[in-house]
């Protein structure tokens, strides 16, 4: 007998599901199976060397392993300017005769000639603190401006140099200034005012004065003779 009894059909839906669980399944046991029959891939494996000592090749020097000894740089030179020494005039002690005594300063090393001379003028006016030595310059008299020119060395001083002494002692201050202003160049002219004027006239006794003067001129004018050297 026929049966004649309607087979039902899964849907649609139900059966793309179980159609996927099956390939999914069977893709996993695949992959499963390739992995057990795939061959692994090789590791290189290296042996572990035992060297002795250091290992040079054949032929090669190994560098020297002194110490190479660098000099050390030279020290710099620093160049120390000791003072030097300017030279001012005074007269001998007994006072009979003008005779001129040369005194040693210390003057710094970078002074300049106008700077040099006003140091040594400046003791000049202060006179003597060593025996022997004497000056004709009044003991008020004062240093007021001092300059190096072109024409020679142009001292100014106040009125007391004028002031007292006879002709001894005016020679002998004015050969002081003459060769003190000249120490640094003895052919030099030396220009002498008093008060700002031009010294023409010199003490009460009326002595007369060039304008300029030089070494040479207190020699032939009134026989003012060079002290010795040294």
């Amino acid at each position: 007998m026929e049966d004649k009894t309607t087979r039902r059909r899964p849907p649609l839906g139900i059966a793309i599901a179980l159609a996927a669980i099956v390939l999914s399944a069977g893709s996993a046991t695949a992959w499963f199976t390739w992995k057990a029959i795939a061959p692994t891939a090789p590791t290189a494996e290296f042996p572990e060397l035992e060297i002795d000592g250091d290992a040079v090749p054949e032929g090669f020097d190994p560098p020297a392993t002194d110490q190479i000894e660098v000099p050390d740089p030279p020290e710099s030179e620093v160049a120390v300017n000791p003072d030097q020494s300017g030279t001012l005039y005074w007269l001998s002690a007994d006072g009979t005769t003008v005779a001129l005594n040369p005194a040693t300063i210390e003057i710094p090393v970078n002074a300049s000639d106008a700077d040099a001379l006003e140091l040594a003028f400046s003791n000049l006016m202060g006179g003597p603190d060593s025996e022997g030595f004497a000056t004709g310059i009044p003991e008020q008299t004062e240093l007021l401006a001092l300059s190096v020119e072109s024409d020679g060395v142009h001292v100014n001083l106040s009125e007391d140099f004028t002031f007292g002494g006879g002709s001894a002692s005016m020679i002998g201050r004015l050969a002081q200034i003459i060769y003190t202003a000249t120490a640094f160049d003895p052919d030099e002219a030396v220009w002498i005012d008093v008060e700002g004027e031009p010294l023409t006239l010199l003490g009460g006794e009326g002595l007369e004065v060039r304008q300029p003067m030089t070494r040479d001129d207190l020699a032939t004018d009134f026989g003012v003779e060079a002290p010795p050297e040294g």
